[in-house]
């Protein structure tokens, strides 16, 4: 008797949340607004989302991918956004594996202005599909782009390298990785990080051109090193890589094998190339 007034009392529940969707919903579409998305107008809480699903999480995750699938993002404004991160989340969070919702998040999400949801989404993901590295992919992109964190971004790659059955798509993780990590790292730091991603590497052309890279941070570090001393010797910076050959502490500048040289930034401090040919 008790649990049939349970049953009774959690159906009960369902309905209600039902009717408010319903009602709202059909206030909504009459009321004259900015919004042209009224299946994003609502994000009704999570539980309310699995009772109408019979409470089965992964029915209530794809009725919320539905709505998210069937939205048109070309006449969206940011209060449908939000919405959109909100539904996404409690997609993530009723069935982190759904493949379609991570897409989506990474592709919609971040470029208006909820990058916080599209890594909550993804975070989600990678946890949940053990066996994929695009979510790894994508969830360190929003690091090195949106959050301007190469090195984290650079770890996140580099986890999804054992997911990869395909020796290519290892490659592509690893050469992205050591891009990144010479950007988020102090030179010496990175060099040793390349190093190590070259020697976990298997011999031939691919491990050669990590040992290349991992080089030139060497060399590049070794001009850093260089400018300091000037710097202490002279109480000045140098205005030219040259100085450092004139002043006796570097026999000639390096060599970058790869062909783009390195440079000075603007506060004469010594950097890779940018493009090809820039030594100076």
């Amino acid at each position: 008797m008790k649990g049939r007034r349970v049953e009774s009392g959690l159906w009960l529940a369902a309905v209600l949340s039902l009717c408010a969707y319903g009602f709202a919903q059909n206030r909504l579409y009459g009321l004259p607004g900015a919004h042209a998305q009224p299946e994003l107008l609502i994000s009704l809480p999570r539980f309310a989302q699995v009772l109408m699903a019979g409470g089965d999480r992964y029915l209530a995750a794809n009725l919320a991918g539905f709505r998210v699938l069937v939205a048109d993002t070309e006449r969206m404004d940011a209060a449908d956004y939000a919405v959109q991160a909100r539904l996404q989340s409690d997609i993530a969070w009723f069935n982190p594996v759904h493949e379609d919702n991570f897409y989506i998040a990474a592709a919609i999400l971040p470029w208006n202005g909820q990058v916080d949801a599209a890594q909550y989404v993804l975070r989600k993901a990678s946890e949940a599909r053990t066996f994929d590295w695009y979510p790894l992919f994508h969830y360190g992109f929003l690091h090195y782009h949106f959050r301007r964190d190469p090195a984290t971004g650079a770890k996140l790659l580099l986890s999804g390298v054992p997911r990869a059955t395909d020796v290519q798509d290892q490659w592509a993780l690893q050469n992205l990785a050591a891009v990144w990590i010479e950007k988020g790292y102090q030179t010496g730091t990175a060099a040793g990080m390349v190093e190590a991603i070259a020697e976990d590497s298997p011999p031939g052309n691919f491990r050669r051109y990590l040992q290349v890279r991992a080089a030139r941070l060497r060399d590049l570090q070794h001009l850093q090193d260089a400018v300091t001393q000037y710097r202490e010797r002279y109480g000045k910076g140098v205005e030219r890589l040259d100085d450092l050959v004139t002043a006796g502490l570097l026999a000639a500048i390096p060599q970058d094998p790869l062909g783009y040289g390195f440079g000075l930034d603007s506060s004469g401090w010594p950097i890779l190339g940018s493009s090809p040919a820039v030594s100076k």
